[in-house]
């Protein structure tokens, strides 16, 4: 990725932004992987490809929830209903008839890019920045990586962390991430940047880790960056970036209305630059007055237009100290005010204010995105307001402070390593650096020697000796710093609380809001029942070890689990269950659930009895509602021979899959003394009964559970 010199790099474009990051990218990938590896289509606009407008059209039937509001788009279909011919060739892909009938009604070519085209790269653009496709969205090794496509090795560095697969593919990407100079000769490195600070200082504001990660940029000459890093504070990234200043600012002269509109331009709204206008005459008129007229004439206009004016000239804080009716005297509201605004050089000092206020606020806009990525990592821990890393002691093993502090800045063209790469090599095209797939310890430059360095260091550290062992005593750590966490965070009742409200989904903001925004409603609701079942279980089962969803380092829900696998997954040393949970309705389920739920249940037994562990497999399906034949589907099944979807040649026999409502799981939550009881009596109800098919065999079986 390239940037101008005053520009901040963002790592998700403003159109379609998303707080679930992962997601998102994961969900544009799979639809890109469709398009381009399944359906064969060029990526070019229409009339030379359609696959740019079927990307757009599948990302809103994949995520209605998320493209809820797409007016060009449905402006364009609308119109397509007038052109049938048109409209089925766009939507079949027929290139050929599409051209054709697009010469009888040429005024809608540039709908279709305004309305959808656009769109579509726009999202895969973010893919691109990731080294999950290149520029012409060719799907790069690490974007097959995080399909599962390839699988995933990992060094003895990566085997000590405790992260999941998306963790580490996400952690090698961000490591490898540089933002290149527009002449490609510079570069930095924002991950590098992030660990190399939480390295230098234990735990940063969550505001000032922003600004010093987002906030730099290749041109930046960091010669003392420990010293910049260990004495930054809070909105000193702006006061650093020098910027021209235009000529009508440098003079004492009030700037007209034309004047100050070419100066102080708004790209998203010109009516907001009016009030801009109308905050610095009325600074003007009290400068030259410094009457009680004049100042209540200023802050009748500050205290109408207050977050406007916070954020344009005021760092995004307060510009003035009073309180909103507050009218002190001119003399004393002089005296507890910034001088700044009240002197000869206010043309200047207003300028100066609005160009550091609007860089501060684009790193706060873009930063957002950037941290929610950096969490999907599982390496940064952002709680309480402030950053610092989630297994800090392991971190400070792991990474050399000298060696992370040279991949922060770098100038390609004073690097005398002959394996320096340009960018282009770095970066441009599937086998490129940046889009093959390397692991932690080649990515970090790290040979055998160095490696087992390391692995020593942590051994000494932690008392342990090989990596699997090592491996366990981390992993046993982060085990128990989950449990209370839990305790902590989603004591019993709690979950009760939340799990009752998926019902709904006018709820949905407040459960993001309860649990977690970075995810979607069921992700957090697989998050939810796997808690609900660890109380059922009586706290016994290792529900970290089992989740299939990807968690940050504060344990909190980022993305579900991905298609080849079952939400939850519980092992235990006599049994093995799996649960499935879904919010689809009871119409929607035998489309999206019957074939996954079975699939996986099937795979999973198999597997178990290849590896002959004699556990009994039993799936439970979580939803809120069922219809009718799901439930009589899920009993028929397990009295006849299933084939397994990866081995043709393996069959298996009584697999069990129950269905259990959310409401009745919280009410199992109530029965913890009689899990493995429960779970035994559900079994012996699946036995092959050859008299006939009850109907009515799960309401009877939960009222008696229930009694």
């Amino acid at each position: 990725m390239r940037v101008f010199e005053n520009q901040v790099f963002n790592l998700m474009d403003t159109n379609g932004r998303r707080n679930d990051v992962a997601n998102a990218l994961q969900g544009y990938l799979d639809i890109l992987d469709n398009i381009r590896n399944v359906q064969r289509l060029p990526w070019r606009p229409l009339p030379d490809s359609p696959a740019q407008f079927e990307f757009y059209r599948q990302a809103i039937e994949r995520s209605p929830e998320v493209f809820k509001k797409h007016d060009a788009y449905d402006r364009l279909m609308e119109e397509l209903e007038g052109y049938p011919e048109l409209k089925a060739a766009a939507l079949e892909g027929d290139v050929v008839r599409f051209r054709k009938q697009l010469a009888r009604c040429p005024h809608l070519a540039d709908q279709f890019d305004l309305g959808a085209e656009d769109r579509a790269r726009h999202y895969t653009s973010n893919l691109v920045k990731l080294g999950f496709a290149d520029d012409n969205r060719n799907i790069s090794q690490a974007g097959e990586l995080l399909l599962g496509r390839i699988l995933l090795r990992r060094d003895p560095l990566e085997r000590l962390l405790p992260l999941n697969d998306m963790n580490i593919v996400y952690l090698r990407q961000l490591m490898k991430l540089r933002i290149f100079s527009s002449d490609g000769t510079r570069y930095y490195s924002p991950f590098c940047m992030a660990l190399y600070a939480l390295l230098k200082r234990d735990r940063i504001s969550q505001n000032e880790f922003c600004e010093l990660v987002q906030g730099m940029n290749p041109y930046a000459r960091m010669e003392e960056l420990d010293s910049f890093i260990e004495n930054y504070r809070e909105g000193s990234i702006a006061e650093g970036r020098a910027k021209a200043l235009p000529a009508e600012v440098c003079g004492r002269g009030f700037m007209g209305e034309e004047t100050f509109g070419r100066i102080f331009g708004n790209r998203k709204s010109g009516k907001t630059v009016w009030v801009y206008y109308e905050f610095y005459r009325a600074l003007y008129r009290f400068n030259e007055s410094r009457t009680e007229e004049a100042l209540d004439s200023l802050l009748d206009l500050y205290e109408a237009e207050k977050t406007k004016l916070n954020k344009a000239f005021g760092y995004g804080r307060n510009i003035f100290s009073v309180s909103r009716g507050n009218r002190p005297p001119v003399s004393d509201f002089l005296e507890q005010e910034e001088e700044e605004l009240f002197s000869d050089s206010l043309n200047r000092r207003f300028y100066e204010r609005y160009a550091q206020s609007k860089l501060l606020d684009q790193i706060r806009e873009y930063s957002d995105t950037t941290m929610r990525m950096f969490k999907v990592t599982g390496m940064i821990s952002f709680d309480n307001g402030y950053a610092e890393l989630a297994f800090g002691d392991l971190c400070r093993c792991i990474f050399d402070p000298d060696r992370l502090r040279k991949k922060v800045f770098g100038n390609i063209e004073e690097e005398q390593d002959a394996s320096c790469l340009s960018c282009e090599e770095y970066e441009e095209g599937t086998d490129s650096f940046f889009c093959t797939v390397q692991p932690l310890s080649q990515i970090l430059g790290l040979d055998d020697r160095e490696l087992t360095e390391i692995v020593r260091r942590i051994s000494l550290k932690f008392g342990g000796g090989s990596v699997e062992e090592l491996s366990r005593i981390v992993q046993d750590k982060r085990k128990k710093e989950f449990r209370n966490f839990v305790a902590v965070h989603y004591p019993e009742k709690r979950v009760k609380e939340l799990l009752a409200l998926f019902s709904d989904r006018s709820n949905d903001r407040r459960i993001k809001e309860a649990v977690s925004p970075d995810a979607t409603v069921p992700t957090i609701f697989e998050y939810i029942v796997g808690l609900a079942w660890y109380y059922f279980s009586d706290k016994t089962i290792d529900l970290l070890s089992s989740f299939n969803l990807t968690l940050s380092a504060d344990f909190e829900p980022l993305t579900h689990a991905g298609g080849g696998m079952g939400d939850i997954v519980i092992r235990e040393p006599d049994k093995v269950i799996m649960l499935e949970a879904t919010l689809m309705n009871a119409g929607s389920q035998k489309r999206g659930e019957w074939e996954p739920v079975l699939r996986h249940s099937v795979n999973l037994k198999i597997d178990e009895e290849k590896q002959s562990t004699g556990r009994e497999v039993t799936t439970f399906f979580i939803a809120d509602t069922f219809d009718a034949n799901t439930i009589n589907i899920w009993k028929a099944i397990s009295s006849v021979p299933l084939q397994s979807s990866s081995d043709r040649d393996q069959f298996t026999d009584n697999v069990i899959i129950m269905p259990v409502s959310s409401h009745e799981l919280s009410r199992l939550m109530d029965r913890k003394k009689s899990y493995d009881m429960t779970i035994r009596r559900i079994r012996e109800l699946f036995v092959n009964d050859e008299s006939s098919f009850d109907m009515a065999w799960r309401d009877r079986f939960i009222r008696e559970v229930m009694q």
